[in-house]
């Protein structure tokens, strides 16, 4: 069985057209901000993923929470945020509200659990071996952890488990890169594959956003955030 692994989508969707195929698909969070088209990530979750959590900006959408995101990218996550909250419907924004904090699931015999950042905190910039054992706290019997918010990929060795943050597919610390993970006959890899980033900036440009926040996500998106 081929299980695809991503996270941080943040609203592009030409990133998710180079993802492959997959007999399974789950996702660690953060669907929305940043990015140019909300509703077509949100439908692209909900008709492919088994299993999704919410993340900060998911939740900062979706209730009207603080992000809890560094300051260098406050002003863009409030902007486009503001914006996808007019484009999304009440369907869309239900799903969101929907999302839950920890997520299990039972693949060939093999637990996989998910969450966003930490078990205890949704905003917490964690390394992935404490972000991992948070979650197999939670959930002792997990053989493989989900986790994604800090964009970093990486695979980590806990007490009979891995944890994997698979990286953003949607704004990844590679600028036009998609970062995700598969799992297959119990081997993880980390993957980066060219997207269309001119796309996304093309559709970005055509949101009514202020010149500096328009010029903060061009580089984000063009050369990565780190």
């Amino acid at each position: 069985m081929r299980v695809l692994l991503v996270s941080d989508l943040h609203a592009n969707p030409f990133a998710l057209e180079v993802l492959p195929a997959a007999d399974v698909v789950l996702c660690a969070g953060d669907l929305v901000d940043y990015g140019p088209d909300p509703r077509a990530v949100i439908s692209w979750c909900r008709t492919n993923a088994a299993a999704v959590v919410h993340g900060n900006h998911d939740r900062a959408l979706a209730f009207d929470e603080g992000d809890g995101v560094p300051s260098s990218m406050r002003e863009a996550s409030e902007a486009t945020r503001l914006l996808h909250r007019a484009l999304l419907d009440e369907s869309d924004l239900g799903y969101l509200r929907s999302l839950p904090r920890v997520a299990t699931i039972r693949l060939d015999s093999v637990t996989i659990a998910l969450t966003h950042a930490t078990v205890e905190d949704v905003h917490h910039y964690a390394p992935l071996s404490e972000a991992g054992a948070s979650v197999r706290a939670a959930v002792p019997n997990a053989a493989v952890v989900v986790v994604g918010h800090t964009h970093l990929q990486g695979v980590v060795a806990l007490d009979g488990a891995v944890a994997v943050n698979p990286g953003s597919v949607g704004m990844s610390t590679a600028g036009g890169l998609a970062h995700y993970a598969v799992w297959e006959d119990g081997r993880m890899t980390l993957h980066s594959t060219p997207y269309d980033v001119a796309a996304t900036l093309a559709a970005l440009g055509e949101m009514r956003l202020p010149a500096r926040v328009h010029a903060t996500l061009h580089d984000a998106f063009r050369h990565g955030r780190r």
